[in-house]
């Protein structure tokens, strides 16, 4: 593995260990905006994962 990737990788595990940065608190209080829409897959999506998995 690239040193820089595995260097970012390390920084972010150590994020996620220490709940520092991004990884900080309040995700689990967090809820979407109840004005969103409900996202949706692009049609034939199921068709595909189900293929793929019967191969």
């Amino acid at each position: 593995m690239d040193r820089q990737l595995e260097r970012a990788r390390g920084r972010a595990i150590g994020m996620l260990d220490d709940r520092a940065g991004p990884f900080a608190g309040g995700w689990p209080s967090w809820e979407p905006d109840p004005s969103w829409p409900l996202p949706t897959l692009p049609p034939g999506t199921d068709e595909a994962a189900t293929s793929a998995t019967h191969t």
